[in-house]
Parts: structure tokens; C-alpha cells; sequence
């Protein structure tokens, strides 16, 4: 009988108590691109032709170069993109469109073809890492592409065990795994609510970014990100076609929190009257709250959209002067 307990010794949990927990020293997390994508698995979702495969590329352009992407800096590596809907010769001229032929990309990797998950996929990945041992930044555009394994299970335990084989990657290696995908054809008003696929995808993941637009044909989207171990972002962009880059317009102005913000500021500061540039108004918010991120080419929308409120509560008028190239501002304490 002790035999065969020595031989199947009883199943336990393997704990930790609290106080031992608190007394560990572990390594801050680490960024690709900072405050928005660390290190660990990530979903980047929009519907297809909508612009997903050039914000991906100018991530990996601004990463290998320790460049930034918008105000984000970036901690400089070797990147990986799996352009696997792609030709040479088409990401030839992306680049190209992107300006990116003027900088010096020779740590911007890039192949059109690859092996799938439970085909060789793993091997290829470590031998590039072994080979590039300071890669910060891997994208698979599309994850679709990579999943040749079976769907003889539900489809939540598919995606679900489908992320925790790619989690391998970043478990062995302190990268950011970033993997290009679809959403539905539907609405909702929570973004990450239309990603292709079940909960257990977004669930099994680090964090989402879903990229969306209004309409079809038009040039200005939102950027959804909703990360575990960052704070919840939604930015307003918008597709310059000349240089093919997604310039970033500030924080999505559906944001209440982000008006009263303003509004408060702007209170704050205001004597009599003020006038001045965009960039100059920016400036005088930014010196009373250095955490207030709203970007000079936004803040005339934003004071179009608080008029109203900045007058009835906070007695301010606003104006602007489109008669000369620098449109300037005007505030003044209105008349009570």
C-alpha cells in the first residue's frame, strides 16, 4: 500500500500565501508601443479593406526604427510581419507611399508566406527569434491564414485553445504578438463585441483593438483599444490617402468625461478673455493638467461640440476667426 502511494502521490494545488506573493520582485511589464500595446497577445479586428494592414505596417515601421507611431514612443527592435494576404512588390510600394524608403527599415522584417499553427509555424517563429534575438514586435496578418488545425470541437474551444498554443510564443519570449483578424457584419455598440469568433478569442488574449469606421468610403475611423494591464483607449484617426498613414486626431469626442475635462480647464484659466492659436491653447491646458492629451488639429471641434455647455454653465463664450491662415481662438466670461 505505501508502495502505491509513493508511486501516485496525491494531486495538490501548488499555492502561494499573500504575504509571500507581496514579497516578490517581478519585472515591470514591457511596451512595443507605449501605454497602448505591451508585451503579450493581442487581437487587432476591423472589417476587411478597412485599413487595418497599413496601421500594422506602420507599427512595425515605427517599432524597428524606435520611431513613434502618433505621440506614442516605442522601444526599438526587431519586427516580424507576416504580410501573409500580401506580394513583395505590393508591400514595396506600400512602404514607399509611407515615406518609409528614407529611413533606415533593415530591422523591419517582412515575409509573405508561412507555415500554420500545427504545421510548423512554432519552429519558423523560434528560429527567427534565435536568429533576431532583440525582436520586440511580431504581426500575422491574418490569424485566419495560420489556423489549419481541426474544428472538431465548438468553436469557443478551438479559439480558445488556438490562443493558448500562440501564448507559447509569448511565454518563451519578451515580445508583442499582435495577430490581424475580421469582424462581423453587425453592430453593436460595444466594439469588441462585433470580433469574429467567440468569447473565448477576447477572452484568452491580452487585450483588443478594434479598428471601425462610420462609412465605408470615408477617411476618418476609430480606434477601440481594451487592454488587461493598460487603461481603455478610443482614439479618433483618420486615412491621409497621399501618404497612406492613419494620423491620430485625439481622443474619441463621444468621451463626457473628456468635454467636462475641457470645459473645467478652460474655466480654470480664463480671466476676462483669451485669444490665440490652437497649438497656443493646447499649450495653456497642458501647462494646468500635464495628463490633458487633446491635439491642436482637435480642439476647435471639441469647443464646437462644449459651446453650449461651456456658456450655460461655465459662462464662457467661444469663438473663431476663420478669416486668416492661423484661425485664431477667441474666449471671453459672457454676459450673465
Amino acid at each position: 500500500m505505501n508502495q502505491q502511494n509513493q508511486a501516485n502521490p496525491p494531486k495538490v494545488f501548488a499555492t502561494i500565501d499573500g504575504n509571500s506573493l507581496m514579497a516578490q520582485e517581478y519585472e515591470p511589464l514591457q511596451f512595443a508601443i507605449d501605454k497602448i500595446l505591451p508585451h503579450g497577445i493581442f487581437i487587432f479586428a476591423g472589417s476587411p479593406k478597412v485599413g487595418k494592414s497599413w496601421l500594422t505596417l506602420d507599427m512595425c515601421r515605427a517599432i524597428s526604427t524606435g520611431g513613434k507611431l502618433w505621440e506614442f514612443n516605442t522601444t526599438q527592435g526587431d519586427t516580424l510581419y507576416l504580410a501573409l494576404e500580401d506580394k513583395y512588390n505590393r508591400l514595396q510600394g506600400r512602404l514607399k507611399q509611407m515615406k518609409a524608403d528614407n529611413l533606415d527599415i533593415s530591422r523591419l522584417h517582412l515575409t509573405t508566406a508561412s507555415f500554420g499553427m500545427d504545421s510548423g509555424l512554432f519552429e519558423q517563429v523560434h528560429n527567427f527569434i534565435a536568429a533576431y534575438p532583440d525582436t520586440n514586435f511580431i504581426a500575422i496578418d491574418t490569424l485566419e491564414r495560420i489556423r489549419d488545425g481541426g474544428r472538431d470541437r465548438d468553436i469557443y474551444s478551438c479559439d480558445y485553445s488556438d490562443m493558448s498554443k500562440l501564448r507559447e510564443i509569448t511565454d518563451k519570449h519578451k515580445l508583442t504578438l499582435l495577430l490581424v483578424h475580421h469582424t462581423r457584419k453587425m453592430y453593436d455598440p460595444d466594439p469588441l463585441n462585433t470580433v469574429l469568433g467567440s468569447t473565448g478569442l477576447i477572452g484568452s488574449v491580452d487585450g483588443a483593438f478594434v479598428l471601425s469606421k462610420d462609412k465605408r468610403t470615408g477617411n476618418k475611423a476609430k480606434l477601440t483599444i481594451s487592454n488587461r494591464d493598460t487603461e481603455s483607449f478610443c482614439f479618433e484617426l483618420r486615412f491621409d490617402p497621399d501618404t497612406c498613414l492613419w494620423d491620430f486626431m485625439g481622443n474619441s469626442a463621444e468621451d463626457s468625461d473628456d468635454e467636462d475635462t475641457l470645459c473645467f480647464l478652460l474655466n480654470d484659466f480664463l480671466q476676462d478673455e483669451w485669444s490665440g492659436t490652437a497649438t497656443e491653447l493646447c499649450n495653456e491646458l497642458k501647462s494646468r493638467d500635464p495628463n490633458f492629451n487633446l491635439i491642436p488639429t482637435m480642439i476647435a471641434k471639441r469647443l464646437n461640440a462644449s459651446s453650449g455647455l461651456l456658456k450655460k454653465d461655465y459662462g464662457i463664450a467661444y469663438e473663431r476667426d476663420r478669416s486668416n491662415k492661423t484661425k485664431r481662438i477667441f474666449l471671453r466670461r459672457a454676459e450673465q
